[in-house]
C-alpha cells in the first residue's frame, strides 16, 4: 500500500511540473532555435518613439505666408520686403526668382497690349491726308520706348520707319496749303467782324489724386476791364517761304534722326549710332534734343578715350543751356586736363562759340506811342532780349 501511494504522489508531482512549464512557455514565447541572431535581437529591443517634424523658423513662415496671395503681381512687394528683412536667408534667391518671373510675365502682357495700341494709332495715321501724320506717329512711339528703356528693338524699327516715310516736297506742299487756309480764314473774319468776341469756355483744371488725373471745376475768370483805347488791329498771317519750310522740314528730320541714333547707341550699335547722331547734331535741333545728342556723343568719346571729341561735345552741351551741375564739374575737369591744369580761356571760348552760332538778328524798334496817362511796358521773353 505504501508503495502504491508513493507512486501516485510521484506521478502527480511530475504532472504538475509539466503543466507549469507549458504555461510558462506559452506566456513568454521563447525564441525559435532556427531563427537568425539579428532577428532575435530586434525582437528583444524596444521600438523607438516616432520623430516629430521640426518647427518652421520665422523667416520660413514669412516666406510661406506670401504664397497665400493668389495674384503673382501682388506678391512682388511682399517678396521684396522679405529680401529686405532677411537678406542673408537661403530663401532670398528663391524670392528674387519669383520677382523676376512675375515681372517677365507682366512685361509680356503689357508689351502685347502696347503693341495693340500702337497698331491702332498707326492705322489711324495711315488714313490721314496729312503727309507727316504717319512718320510722326512712328517717331513718337520710338521716342516713348527710348525714354522708358524698353522694347528697344521695336523702338529702332519705328525710328527707321519715321525717317523712311518723310517726304520733303509733300511736307512743303501741305504746309503751303495750311498757310493758304489760314490767310483765307483771316480775310473772312476781317470782312465780317464779329460784334463781340464770344466768351471763352471755362476749362476744368486737372489734379492728380492717388497718381491718377482727375477733373476739378475751376472758377470762371473775372471779366476784363473795359478799355477806352481802341484794340490793336490783328496781324494777318504771313505765308512762309520755301526756304523757311525746308529748314522746318530739316529740323523735324534731324529730331527723328536723333531718336534713331540714341536707340542705336543703347543697342550697342555704336558706329552707326555715332554717324546718325553727328548728322543730326549738324542740323537745327531744339535745345533739349541737342543736349541729349551731345550728352550721348560725349559719353561715347569718353569711353573711347578721345579727350578732344569729348571737349567738343561737352561744349555743345554747355551752350545748349541743359548741362547739369555734375556735368559742369566734369566739363571743367576735362578742360583742365587738356589745358595744362587751368580754366583760363574757358569762358572766352564759350562766348566766342555762342556768338558764332547765334548771330544777332536785326530788331526794329516799335513806334507805338502810349495813350495819355498810360505806360509802355517792355516784356522780356527770354534772357537777353531786352
Amino acid at each position: 500500500m505504501r508503495l502504491a501511494r508513493f507512486v501516485l504522489v510521484t506521478i502527480a508531482l511530475v504532472s504538475a511540473c509539466g503543466a507549469g512549464a507549458w504555461a510558462q512557455g506559452t506566456a513568454q514565447n521563447p525564441p525559435d532555435p532556427q531563427a537568425k541572431p539579428e532577428a532575435q535581437a530586434k525582437d528583444t529591443q524596444a521600438k523607438p518613439a516616432e520623430a516629430k517634424a521640426p518647427e518652421l523658423t520665422a523667416e520660413q513662415k514669412a516666406f510661406n505666408a506670401i504664397a497665400e496671395e493668389k495674384d503673382a503681381q501682388k506678391r512682388v512687394p511682399s517678396y521684396e520686403k522679405f529680401i529686405a528683412d532677411y537678406p542673408k536667408s537661403d530663401l532670398a534667391s528663391l524670392a528674387r526668382g519669383e520677382i523676376q518671373r512675375a515681372t517677365f510675365a507682366a512685361l509680356k502682357s503689357a508689351g502685347t497690349k502696347y503693341l495693340e495700341l500702337v497698331q491702332k494709332e498707326i492705322d489711324a495715321a495711315k488714313a490721314s491726308t496729312v503727309p507727316t501724320a504717319l512718320p510722326s506717329a512712328y517717331a513718337r512711339f520710338a521716342s516713348d520706348l527710348l525714354g522708358a528703356g524698353v522694347m528697344l528693338g521695336e523702338a529702332e524699327e519705328y525710328a527707321r520707319q519715321s525717317l523712311s516715310l518723310l517726304d520733303e516736297q509733300k511736307y512743303i506742299d501741305n504746309q503751303k496749303q495750311a498757310d493758304q487756309r489760314a490767310a483765307e480764314a483771316f480775310a473772312k473774319r476781317a470782312a465780317n467782324p464779329a460784334p463781340t468776341a464770344p466768351a471763352a469756355a471755362v476749362r476744368p483744371s486737372i489734379r492728380t489724386v492717388n497718381g491718377a488725373p482727375t477733373v476739378q471745376p475751376m472758377a470762371p475768370r473775372p471779366a476784363p476791364a473795359v478799355s477806352t483805347t481802341p484794340p490793336r488791329p490783328p496781324t494777318p498771317p504771313r505765308a512762309r517761304t520755301d526756304e523757311e519750310l525746308r529748314n522746318s522740314f530739316r529740323s523735324m528730320r534731324a529730331g527723328y534722326m536723333a531718336t534713331l541714333g540714341r536707340v542705336l547707341m543703347k543697342r550697342d550699335k555704336t558706329a552707326e549710332g555715332e554717324k546718325v547722331l553727328k548728322e543730326a547734331l549738324a542740323a537745327n535741333l531744339p535745345a533739349g534734343t541737342k543736349a541729349a545728342v551731345a550728352r550721348e556723343l560725349a559719353g561715347s568719346a569718353k569711353k573711347a578715350g578721345n579727350d578732344a571729341s569729348q571737349v567738343e561735345y561737352m561744349t555743345v552741351l554747355a551752350l545748349s543751356g541743359q548741362i547739369t551741375a555734375d556735368e559742369q564739374k566734369d566739363f571743367e575737369a576735362l578742360y583742365r586736363k587738356t589745358h595744362n591744369g587751368s580754366l583760363d580761356g574757358l569762358d572766352a571760348m564759350l562766348d566766342a562759340r555762342y556768338a558764332k552760332e547765334n548771330p544777332k538778328f536785326p530788331v526794329t524798334p516799335a513806334d507805338r506811342k502810349a495813350a495819355p496817362n498810360q505806360r509802355v511796358v517792355l516784356a522780356e521773353n527770354f534772357t537777353g532780349s531786352g
